[in-house]
């Protein structure tokens, strides 16, 4: 067959996500994920030796690392297990779970950490195309570099995962036959909230501001850099986290200058996100997900643009910092109630 002679089409296509317990070592990728697009390529750079050779045009060349990477969006759905393995391991810490008190109902706290626990790492199989003519590629040693959990008007909570693998393979084996379709519904705009106080104890669900969209950002700052292969090898061998960062931007009416004065006065405040969804089946409690951040800053309090005919709108950015005033403060923490017994 001549190359590019023929056409293999997406809507077939499949993306699993699995947990390694030893980084880089492929396990299995069994828990699917629909998502909205997927964007993991392996890349080989080469070098050309630029050599005097009494010729206008060099002819050699070496290979260099194989670099494994790309984005992964997909609407956050609290009773997947994929998208609760993405966030997992983008907070890199603990999970604890708890049964409610409503039956088959369970809350499942995560935090911050270094990935250096029991799952460090996650592992992909994907298939570009149908089970006939489409191509399967393994990736292992996965983690997430960064995550960006955003929702606006109209739409579905939607999640990006950015993430460094360690290794591909292609012709990987096709799991299709081991993955389940799932029903269930992502979380959406209707029933979310951001509350903002000033103090983490003073949040409640009936105080909140009238948003439009929000963006939380988080960031590892793997590093995935010449530091982290070795000679021998092209790939890598570590991937180490960095420090962290995170940021919460959103849009909202312009109606006071409480996010001005915040930002003016450098104003210690706490924020939370919430958004439920459907009623877990034999609960009475619904499915969420939940960010708490004890502190936060206000660093842009996004002055409105006047145009000629328009409701003014607010830009509000905040600088996200761990509490500091016991040693078990936090950044932030993500909560996920389901109807999973645990992760």
């Amino acid at each position: 067959m001549a190359v590019g002679s023929n056409a293999i089409v997406s809507p077939s296509s499949y993306l699993a996500i699995g947990r390694e317990t030893t980084l880089g070592t492929y396990t299995t990728a069994t828990s699917s994920i629909d998502f909205l697009s997927c964007s993991m390529k392996t890349t080989r750079e080469t070098k050309v030796l630029e050599e005097i050779q009494r010729k206008r045009y060099n002819s050699r060349i070496i290979p260099l690392g194989k670099s494994i990477e790309g984005d992964i969006e997909a609407y956050f759905t609290p009773a997947l297990t994929s998208s609760v393995f993405l966030l997992q391991n983008a907070l890199g810490g603990s999970v604890t779970s708890t049964e409610v008190t409503a039956a088959a109902s369970y809350s499942h706290q995560f935090d911050i950490g270094s990935m250096n626990l029991t799952y460090s790492s996650l592992c992909l199989n994907e298939r570009k195309g149908d089970a006939t003519s489409g191509k399967i590629w393994q990736y292992s040693g996965v983690r997430v570099n960064s995550l960006e959990v955003s929702c606006e008007i109209d739409d579905a909570l939607k999640m990006k995962a950015s993430v460094i693998a360690m290794d591909s393979t292609l012709s990987g084996a096709d799991i299709e036959s081991d993955l389940t379709l799932s029903c269930a519904n992502p979380l959406n705009f209707i029933s979310g909230r951001l509350s903002v106080e000033n103090s983490f104890a003073s949040l409640t669900s009936s105080s909140f501001w009238h948003i439009q969209n929000f963006t939380y950002s988080l960031n590892n700052n793997l590093k995935s850099d010449a530091e982290s292969r070795r000679i021998g090898s092209d790939t890598l061998q570590v991937l180490p986290i960095g420090m962290g960062s995170s940021e919460l931007n959103c849009s909202i009416r312009f109606d006071t200058t409480t996010a001005y004065d915040a930002m003016i006065n450098t104003t210690k405040l706490s924020a939370e996100l919430v958004f439920e969804g459907d009623t877990i089946t034999g609960s009475s409690l619904r499915e969420s997900l939940t960010f708490e951040f004890p502190v936060v800053y206000v660093s842009d309090a996004g002055d409105p643009e006047i145009g000629p005919d328009e409701i003014l709108k607010s830009e509000v950015s905040f600088k996200i910092l761990r509490d500091c005033s016991s040693a078990t403060g936090f950044a932030v923490r993500a909560t996920v109630v389901n109807g999973v017994a645990s992760y």
